[in-house]
């Protein structure tokens, strides 16, 4: 059966409060205590490896811990947050993550194939004709060819018309 194909692209504009809020969560399912104490920075830092940084300071005393999470553990957590949220998300196709003005933007590009519900296209003037039998696609030489459906007259139409 013949296939169309059909390209998305899937961006999300994640704020750097969003993506706290991803990695904390992530962190705390994860048996961290970084959801356990007051968030003194969080940052974006772009170099040498890009990131997010969060320096979160445990209840009851005074030490601070500070944490890098990079792209491959932000892709987890955006991934786990929009699920846990309910935002759909297409599983197959390629991730990427950016850094963007206010926060990170995440990336899922990718293509499925469903099934054509309909024959062969007609050609368009500007393409050009195959010069033999043998070049022309066989789904398009074995797609029967559509009769013309004609509408019918309204009852008003067919009153005037006499």
């Amino acid at each position: 059966m013949a296939k169309v194909q059909v390209h998305e692209v899937r961006k999300l504009m994640l704020p750097i409060e969003t993506a706290v809020d991803a990695v904390l969560e992530l962190d705390c399912e994860q048996g961290g205590l970084l959801a356990f104490g007051a968030i003194i920075e969080a940052q974006i830092e772009s170099d040498p490896e890009p990131g997010l940084v969060v320096v979160v300071q445990r209840r009851g005393t005074e030490s601070t811990e500070r944490r890098k999470f990079e792209f491959p553990i932000l892709a987890a957590a955006f991934i786990r947050y929009c699920w846990k949220c309910r935002i759909p998300l297409p599983r197959q196709g390629a991730k990427r993550i950016e850094i963007g003005p206010d926060g990170f933007i995440f990336t899922i590009e990718g293509t499925i194939e469903v099934i054509r519900r309909h024959g062969a296209l007609p050609r368009r003037k500007s393409d050009p004709a195959p010069a033999t039998p043998e070049e022309v696609p066989e789904q398009v030489a074995s797609a029967p060819v559509p009769t013309p459906v004609m509408p019918e007259k309204a009852p008003e139409q067919v009153a005037s018309s006499n």
